[in-house]
């Protein structure tokens, strides 16, 4: 053991710096492990990639000599990827920070009110989409979770009201000029309509009309929950991690929503049977 510390801290180490080196270890682990939890299921994840490729051609050039690549790279990495990571990930880190503060103890007595809140929104979305099944009205409903929708809630028409099933049921009737677009649901209010989604490129049932499509394209590129209810069929699906969930009802899409909004550790499983795949997302409007 005494080998062990003198071999990894130095000749004078002694176990109190054994054990604040451990704590610092599990520290940085943490951190670590909080902030890949964070960019899951968004495009910070090959932002970083890019980055670490970038650094690791930097070491490359350096290594075989090349002047004027190690000169621009380096440059490039010291002076402005601090600026470049501050707007490449200002979304995330303004989540980051929000995350922050909701798991503070100083708000932990407000969870069960925010979880009951969370539970309120779900279920009047639950309402929403069993009412536009039954008149056989379009609609899409993105919900958050992972992935910030900032900027997609950003290219609609802005809303910030109360997410009620009253609410979406008027905003996707056939003559309203919102009904085309998609809602999107940030916590519980929702944020805008008439939103575009980009649609997947990849093969669906020839039954699948837009909507699906455009579901299942954001569901491949973020981590979001979106509801479409079939104007064709009256169908209630969702999509969620490129899947889509098919021939729901509204006590069975309530029960999908619960699972995945769930907390952590009692987080149920969304897929089931009824499942197509659909990868390969391409930009288009609704």
């Amino acid at each position: 053991m005494h080998r062990a510390l003198v071999y990894l801290l130095g000749p004078d180490a002694t176990l109190r710096d054994a054990l604040l080196a451990a704590a610092d270890a599990a520290v940085v682990g943490y951190l670590c492990y909080r902030v890949l939890r964070l960019i899951r299921g968004t495009q910070a994840v090959a932002i970083l990639v890019g980055l670490f490729l970038l650094g690791a051609a930097y070491l490359g050039a350096q290594e075989a000599g090349l002047e004027t690549v190690t000169w621009l790279l380096g440059h490039f990495l010291s002076y402005s990827f601090l600026f470049g990571v501050i707007v490449l990930f200002q979304a995330d880190i303004r989540r980051a920070l929000a995350e922050l503060g909701r798991g503070s103890r100083v708000l932990s007595a407000l969870a069960g009110d925010a979880r009951a809140t969370q539970l309120g929104t779900l279920d009047a979305v639950a309402r929403a989409a069993g009412e536009l099944a039954r008149t056989r009205t379009g609609a899409l409903v993105v919900l958050e979770r992972t992935a910030d929708l900032s900027e997609l809630a950003g290219a609609g028409v802005r809303l910030d009201a109360a997410v009620t099933a009253e609410l979406l049921v008027t905003l996707f009737q056939p003559r309203t000029p919102l009904h085309d677009g998609a809602v999107v649901v940030r916590g519980a209010r929702a944020a805008a309509a008439g939103c575009l989604l980009p649609l997947s490129g990849a093969a669906a049932p020839p039954e699948l009309g837009t909507r699906h499509r455009a579901a299942l394209g954001l569901a491949e590129e973020l981590d979001a929950a979106v509801v479409v209810v079939s104007e064709e069929r009256g169908e209630i699906s969702v999509a969620v991690d490129g899947a889509l969930r098919r021939g729901l009802d509204e006590a069975a899409l309530r029960a999908v929503l619960h699972g995945l909004f769930a907390p952590p550790g009692r987080r149920r499983s969304a897929d089931g049977p009824g499942i197509d795949q659909a990868r390969e997302g391409s930009r288009a409007a609704i």
